[in-house]
């Protein structure tokens, strides 16, 4: 047991109302400055004294600082490039800046350029509207012709109204007739409607 350790000579958790022994302990003394009032400061007669110790341990630090390169500026922080500073004739110190003599109604627009340019919008709007008048009936044409061939028009055609269609589900003569008859009045309805809207 001489390897062992007794559990009282371990240090106790301060927290737990325990005391450790041999931490360090900060002690803090506080020095009064002796006040200094001085009726006229001026720049000759500053108002800390420093004495000669002090002042050669500044001088020191400063030189060893110097010495061991802590001084210097850090080469990220100094400039490559000072070709745009030394070209810039805004630096010169008698630059006058060139005066801008804008003519601000020459720059203007005219009637002229804006009847044009209303011209110009005129003809690009009715471009579009042309295209769009001659894209609008075969597009109608083509979704209506998808939307009559789908099985589930042909399923339910057959189903309320299985006169028009086959034993097999393929429509027969009047199925055709009816279908087409369908077809037309969709696409003339859908037409007058959009030509009143």
């Amino acid at each position: 047991m001489s390897n062992t350790t007794s559990i009282h000579d371990l240090p106790t958790d301060p927290t737990g109302g325990g005391t450790v022994n041999g931490n360090i302990q900060l002690v803090a003394n506080e020095m009064k400055l002796p006040s200094i009032t001085n009726s006229d400061p001026s720049p000759n007669n500053p108002s800390i004294n420093l004495d000669q110790t002090t002042i050669n341990q500044i001088i020191s630090g400063l030189q060893q600082a110097s010495s061991t390169g802590l001084t210097v500026l850090p080469s990220r922080d100094i400039p490559r490039n000072t070709e745009n500073i030394t070209q810039d004739p805004q630096i010169q110190p008698n630059f006058i800046p060139p005066s801008s003599n804008a003519d601000y109604i020459e720059d203007d627009d005219s009637g002229e350029n804006i009847i044009y340019n209303y011209n110009r919008y005129q003809k690009r709007e009715d471009t579009l509207d042309s295209l769009y008048n001659e894209i609008q009936t075969p597009l109608l044409l083509v979704i209506l012709y998808f939307t009559f061939q789908l099985p589930i028009f042909k399923n339910t055609l057959f189903k309320y109204i299985p006169a028009l269609c086959n034993k097999d589900g393929n429509y027969n003569l009047s199925g055709y007739v009816f279908t087409s008859l369908l077809y037309g009045i969709v696409f003339y309805s859908i037409s007058k409607i959009q030509s009143t809207f």
